[in-house]
């Protein structure tokens, strides 16, 4: 390929990702920060019983209940938590179940839009959202990679070229390492 090809690439994959490559880092600072949003939880209903062992089976089993409170909510699938079970995504607002002496007590969960995009961040998101960072992560290697290569391209880059990804290098070499 000609570098013409490669900056097309190089701009078109950095521009079509770049909200997304924006939300990414600033999601993870929020959550290094310890900013990990907030939740308001309240008791939808209560069941009384208990789920099966089985994952197919308890899924059937929490949408029957659902259907029986009258409730048109729709999950993905569920995620086993301690005693008791979060309805997945998470990324929106969602139902936990747990565990109490006779059943489960239901809760609506609604996260605030920092808790969203943290859990959206950690992969908690809508299905289809793992193959979105999937190719999020396949175009980031490429951007990288093309942008790498165009500045070796240009002789008066090289040195800072080479010298940056040497430094970042033993950078993650000497964290990894410690």
């Amino acid at each position: 390929m000609n570098r013409k090809t490669w900056i097309n690439i190089h701009v078109g994959l950095a521009a079509f990702f770049l909200p997304y490559l924006l939300l990414m880092p600033l999601s993870g600072v929020f959550y290094l920060l310890d900013w990990k949003g907030s939740e308001q939880k309240s008791t939808a209903f209560e069941i009384q019983g208990f789920a099966p062992s089985s994952e197919t089976e308890a899924d059937t089993f929490f949408r029957e209940q659902f259907k029986k409170q009258g409730s048109n909510y729709s999950f993905e699938y569920l995620k086993k938590n301690g005693d008791g079970f979060l309805f997945r995504p998470t990324s929106q607002n969602y139902h936990t179940a747990t565990k109490t002496e006779t059943g489960y007590r239901v809760e609506l969960v609604q996260p605030n839009i920092t808790r969203r995009v943290i859990e959206l961040h950690k992969g908690h998101g809508p299905r289809f959202m793992r193959t979105v960072e999937i190719a999020f992560g396949i175009a980031l290697i490429l951007v990288t990679l093309s942008g790498m290569y165009l500045s070796l391209t240009v002789a008066a880059y090289r040195k800072l070229t080479f010298g940056a990804f040497g430094v970042g290098a033993l950078f993650i070499l000497i964290s990894i390492l410690s």
